[in-house]
C-alpha cells in the first residue's frame, strides 16, 4: 500500500493493505514496485515481491490481521496525526499529536514539507524512536516529551 514506489531496501518501512506495518531487514534490492502483489510469511520473516525474496520483520499488526499474536514482539509502534499545520523540522521541532502525545526532534536535520494534519508513524529503532510522516521520504529521530 505504501510507500510508493516500494524499493525493498534495508530499513524501509511499508504498510500492507491489511494495515500491518513491516520493515525490510538487510536487503538492498531497489525494486521500484508500485502497488505490488506480495506473499508474506510472518513465521519465517520473508516477503516475496516481483520474484524477489526479502527479509522482513513485523512492526505492528493491521486491524484486519487474522493472527496478531506473532507480531506482538514488534509492538511499540504509535500511529496518529500531527495537530494542525505541519511545516517539517529544523533542529528542535516539537510535534503535537492528535492522540495527546508530544514528541521532539532528537537529532539535527532540516526538512521543509507543508501538510495539514499528516498521518505519522513512530517506530522504535535501537534505543530510541523515529517518526515517519506521510509524504516525507526521510525519517526523523524523536524523543517523547509527554
Amino acid at each position: 500500500m505504501s510507500p510508493q514506489p516500494f524499493l525493498g531496501v534495508h530499513d524501509e518501512v511499508f504498510r500492507l493493505l491489511d494495515g500491518s506495518l513491516w520493515q525490510v531487514q538487510f536487503e538492498y534490492r531497489y525494486l521500484y514496485a508500485y502497488l505490488p502483489s506480495v506473499v508474506i510469511c510472518p513465521a519465517t520473516g520473508r516477503l516475496i515481491v516481483e520474484g524477489a525474496s526479502l527479509n522482513v520483520r513485523p512492526l505492528s499488526p493491521g486491524p484486519r490481521a487474522a493472527t496478531p499474536e506473532p507480531m506482538a514482539a514488534g509492538g511499540g509502534v504509535i500511529e496518529s496525526r500531527i495537530e494542525g499545520d505541519f511545516e517539517g523540522w529544523d533542529g528542535d521541532t516539537v510535534f503535537r499529536l492528535q492522540n495527546g502525545q508530544i514528541w521532539q526532534q532528537a537529532g539535527y536535520a532540516y526538512r521543509y514539507h507543508y501538510a495539514y494534519a499528516p498521518r505519522v508513524t513512530i517506530i522504535p529503532v535501537g534505543g530510541g524512536h523515529e517518526m515517519i510522516v506521510d509524504g516525507v521520504s526521510q525519517r526523523i529521530q524523536v524523543m517523547r516529551l509527554r
